[in-house]
């Protein structure tokens, strides 16, 4: 498909940042949608969107000639969310964003969902055939997003992608990665040498590429899987992002079960499953569909954001 102009939803965002400037290095021209008024690396020209919830005619004018919707906005990485908050951001946000592009006649729009629909945990290796299994109000916040779009496209002629990244790293990513990189920053030894386990992860610039080759693919998939094909154990990630950070860790093989009944007593089950538990993801969808391999190792996209936050 030739590129047209593209407009990014939540382009001040981590992902929505990265995105924007890929399109625009590309020579996409690229409409911003934005909360409040900030300068985006790349965007040609920004329009106003305080509220995706709300009815928006400044966000359906600026569709007009538009030939993909990104919706990369939502609420995530935010301890003690009130569900509701994220069912607004990410479910009610989303489907309002899908209706407007719709009625306009975009003809594709890439919903920027999260592998975590599919747990934080598993034994098989998952692909996008996997039935999802979310744990948490976030995840089961990202699935609705994810119903609610196709009902709110179903009919029309506007296609749908559905893009599911594994957790993102890169500079300036969110969530655990920065918590163990403080807690690297303390110098201390650290008891997870024993753990044995296996995680996808996606560099942030691996999947803006993987989103542009979904606008530009002739036959894109209803849903990709975003992640390098090489997954990684919990003790190589700290050793990486120790690496980006300039300090030597000592890693203490304490036996991972007994680390387990620990987090669990102290209420800390679900940090730890995504800390310690296996996910690995197929990524074949995106090798044969979009012609897409991640090409950062994630142990460099790792040391590369320990650098970022030394």
């Amino acid at each position: 498909m030739s590129p047209r102009a593209v407009l990014v939803s939540g382009a001040s965002g981590f992902i929505g940042r990265a995105v924007t400037a890929r399109l625009a290095e590309s020579g996409i021209e690229v409409v911003v949608a934005l909360r409040r008024q900030r300068d985006i690396p790349g965007a040609a020209r920004a329009v106003d969107a305080s509220d995706l919830a709300a009815p928006d005619p400044a966000l359906a004018n600026a569709m007009r000639g538009v030939g993909t919707v990104i919706h990369a906005a939502g609420l995530a990485h935010r301890t003690g969310v009130n569900p509701a908050a994220l069912a607004a951001a990410n479910v009610t946000a989303a489907s309002r964003v899908a209706e407007i592009a719709a009625s306009r006649g975009v003809p594709r729009f890439i919903l920027v969902s999260s592998a975590a629909v599919f747990g934080k945990t598993r034994v098989d290796v998952f692909t996008e055939a996997s039935e999802p299994r979310p744990d948490d109000s976030y995840a089961h916040s990202k699935l609705g997003g994810e119903i609610a779009v196709r009902a709110a496209l179903a009919g029309t002629a506007t296609r749908l992608v559905v893009v599911r990244p594994c957790a993102v790293v890169g500079p300036g990513c969110a969530g655990n990665i920065p918590r163990l990189a403080r807690l690297i920053g303390k110098g201390l030894p650290l008891p997870f040498g024993a753990i044995r386990n296996a995680r996808s992860f996606v560099a942030i610039g691996d999947l803006a590429g993987l989103i542009d080759a979904a606008i530009r693919a002739d036959d894109p998939p209803e849903l990709a899987i975003a992640a390098h094909p090489e997954p990684i154990g919990t003790p190589d990630l700290i050793r990486a992002l120790a690496r980006g950070l300039g300090r030597r860790t000592i890693l203490v093989p304490l036996p991972a079960a007994l680390l387990g009944a620990a987090a669990r007593a102290a209420g800390k089950a679900a940090l730890w499953q995504s800390f310690a538990g296996s996910f690995r993801a197929d990524v074949t969808i995106a090798r044969d569909r979009l012609g897409f391999t991640a090409a950062t190792p994630i142990e460099t996209a790792l040391e590369m954001t320990g650098t970022a936050l030394r």
